[in-house]
């Protein structure tokens, strides 16, 4: 399973705060265990041997047991042969055993309780047993841990902080969109999983923001298209209703190849909305089998009843595949970039029409030594009602669908669409379809 990046921090932190409180553990201990040092040692065995020298003087052992009362020191003085001479406390620290006596004249109790054999010429003449009172956990551990209080509440603000401010950044961004900010962005530049989920929505956004753009340029475009046609066909109106009826006449050509144009514009802008959906699914294609001879034989068929003006050359290579696609969907195609390549060829130019076998389906493409197009037009040629030829009228140029609607359709198809083009030496569109 893999580790997410925040789950890796939150381990991180809890294994700081292992090695933390590792550290102030051995602090604690290594201050108790300093108890038993051989400083300690040696002080505690010199004060037993100094009360030894006064062991008959027992003015002197009550000045001492009252002085090492003070310090807060244990201390019992046994003689040679076990009786009490002095204690500190009540009862008595107990008495050397005749096991620990031959161990050594220096025998350790515990981690605060030692006992001393004071000799002298090689005989033993008092025994001490010296105890200083066990500090408690808590007399040893408040400083450090107060320091490691402050250090996980320093560590646990920054870590809050670390967490949290991005994602509140996310909500407030996310906020501001539903409330139609759309230019509202997280701007949350991390690698873990938050910062995936803050580029997540800033991508959403983006698309959300593009589409609802497509569409009011699109309405805008619809709209700018409709406003010539509507116009002459009211000015005819009006000239039938003033009773001119013969110039009205003259308009009804322009007026028929308006109609035919606006319902091409709808069917187009209609065939368009179908794959561009809000959730960014596309509409079930109805898919038949589909010979590519017969799509292009019915393109040129459609093209020379049309237009007489340009020559058509078809060429269709043997072993071309049989796609499973939408005959009227890829008719569509066809249409439209033939008719591109017409509006942009002068007349008698010559139009190719390519099929053939590829590697992955089948490769066809249209040809034809029109006007062309420099750099800056083909960046934007997929865009909704983009010209090359801005000069060009709705009746030589279209509206500007024509390619957007086909790279939709290729697209939905699985296929690529390709166009390569030079100023003065024409253009070439490709379009690749799987078989499959």
């Amino acid at each position: 399973m893999r580790l997410n990046r925040i789950a890796l921090k939150t381990f991180g932190y809890g294994l700081a705060m292992l090695v933390i409180a590792a550290i102030v553990v051995m602090f604690t201990v290594s201050r108790a265990i300093s108890r038993r040092d051989p400083q300690f040692l040696q002080v505690s065995r010199f004060v037993v041997a100094d009360l030894a020298r006064d062991r008959d003087d027992d003015d002197a052992l009550a000045r001492s047991v009252t002085s090492l009362a003070q310090t807060g020191v244990d201390l019992t003085l046994y003689d040679a042969n076990g009786g009490l001479l002095i204690s500190t406390v009540s009862p008595p620290l107990p008495m050397m055993t005749a096991a620990e006596l031959a161990q050594g004249d220096q025998v350790h109790r515990g981690a605060f309780d030692v006992a001393h054999a004071i000799r002298e010429r090689g005989a033993v003449v008092a025994i001490g047993i010296v105890s200083i009172e066990e500090p408690s956990m808590a007399e040893f551990a408040f400083d450090p841990l107060l320091m490691l209080l402050g250090l996980l509440l320093l560590l646990s603000v920054a870590f809050t902080v670390h967490l949290v401010r991005p994602l509140e950044r996310v909500a407030a961004a996310a906020e501001r969109f539903g409330r139609g900010d759309l230019a509202a962005r997280t701007g949350v530049v991390r690698t873990d999983e938050i910062g995936e989920v803050a580029r997540t929505f800033d991508a959403m956004a983006d698309r959300v923001t593009r589409l609802m753009q497509a569409q009011h340029d699109l309405m805008a475009n619809v709209s700018h298209e409709l406003q010539t046609p509507l116009a002459r066909i009211q000015v005819a109106i009006d000239l039938v209703q003033d009773g001119v009826a013969t110039r009205a006449q003259e308009l009804l050509p322009g007026i028929a190849s308006d109609v035919a144009e606006l319902e091409r514009l709808i069917e187009d802008v209609m065939t368009i909305a179908r794959f561009e959906r809000a959730d960014g699914t596309t509409a079930p294609l109805p898919r038949e089998p589909l010979s590519v001879g017969d799509l292009v034989e019915r393109a040129r068929i459609r093209f020379d009843g049309l237009h007489d003006s340009h020559p058509l050359a078809v060429e269709v290579a043997p072993g071309l595949p049989t796609l499973v696609a939408s005959p009227v969907l890829l008719r569509r195609v066809l249409d439209n970039l033939l008719d591109n390549a017409r509006k942009y060829s002068e007349p008698g130019s010559e139009i190719r029409l390519t099929a053939a076998p590829s590697a992955t389906g089948a490769s066809v493409s249209v040809v034809d030594r029109g006007i062309g197009m420099d750099d800056a037009d083909l960046a934007q040629l997929f865009t909704p009602f983009f010209r090359s030829d801005r000069s060009r009228t709705r009746a030589t140029g279209g509206v500007g669908l024509g390619l957007v609607l086909a790279k939709r359709v290729v697209e939905a198809h699985g296929g690529t669409i390709r166009v390569s083009s030079a100023l003065g030496r024409g253009t070439t569109v490709t379009v690749e379809l799987p078989a499959r």
